[in-house]
């Protein structure tokens, strides 16, 4: 049986998704390990999980999709419930589906959209974890016009963590849409793309909040998609705790 799960977390005191290990720490905590032992608690047996992505270490999911397979139907309503109940109060299941036997939330996935925060306004303590406090006044045109510029597709190697190995033309990523939304605290920022690299969305949401601010320009944020510089400012890396995995979607359906 092969079941699909939504799942919704707070990732503030987790070492992202994916299982880690350290030779001298153990078993670093991350999303992907409370996932599989609610499981092992559950159902009694050891399993693996897939995700539709990765998320880094502070980053949250408001519908992050996996699948894993087990040898036995369970009740899909029961099982949810079980679930929750052992996992702990920052992880939570939103909702569970049986898919065919093929589905694989990684490499069926078609699109994914993250919505990033920004708190430019009052600092407030109950958005400290959940947004990027920024205290300069921003531009909304300029943001604009940079968000127009890093739509479509580009090579986003000055806007990734850099892989060992990886090949320039490698960091070639579609841009689907770049939305900025106002809102009463600041802006939410929505990216949806085909896929994304390692702290592509982060340094997006920074080129465009430093245009915003004035540090940069639409321009440069050019320069930068068609020169690889050998090392980009690091002012352009937005912090994790505004990253929220918003939806992702599927042949049959956007999970969001």
């Amino acid at each position: 049986m092969n079941y699909l799960i939504v799942i919704e977390y707070d990732g503030s005191r987790f070492n992202g998704w994916q299982i880690q290990k350290n030779k001298s720490d153990g078993n670093i905590l991350t999303i992907e390990s409370e996932i599989l032992r609610a499981i092992k608690i559950v159902t009694g047996q050891d399993v693996r999980v897939s995700a539709s992505g990765r998320t880094d270490t502070g980053v949250h999911a408001l519908n992050q999709v996996a699948n894993f397979k087990t040898s036995f139907y369970y009740d899909l309503s029961r099982l949810r419930q079980s679930l929750n109940g052992v996992l702990p109060k920052d992880i939570k299941i939103k909702q569970i589906e049986l898919v065919h036997e093929s589905f694989h939330s990684t490499l069926d996935a078609l699109s994914k959209t993250y919505l990033y925060k920004i708190n430019n306004g009052f600092k407030s303590p109950l958005m400290d974890r959940r947004a990027w406090y920024v205290g300069e006044r921003l531009n909304a045109g300029l943001m604009n016009d940079a968000a127009g510029v890093l739509t479509g597709k580009n090579n986003f190697y000055n806007f990734v963590k850099r892989e060992r190995g990886r090949h320039m033309e490698k960091y070639s990523r579609e841009i689907k849409y770049i939305t900025i939304l106002k809102k009463n605290y600041g802006y939410d920022i929505f990216v949806e793309g085909e896929g994304f690299l390692r702290h592509m969305v982060r340094r997006i949401v920074g080129s465009i909040i430093n245009c915003g601010s004035g540090k940069i320009s639409p321009c440069h944020i050019r320069e930068m998609l068609e020169n690889m510089e050998e090392n980009p400012p690091d002012s352009l890396n937005a912090p994790p705790q505004g990253l929220f995995l918003y939806s992702v979607a599927y042949r049959h359906k956007i999970y969001c």
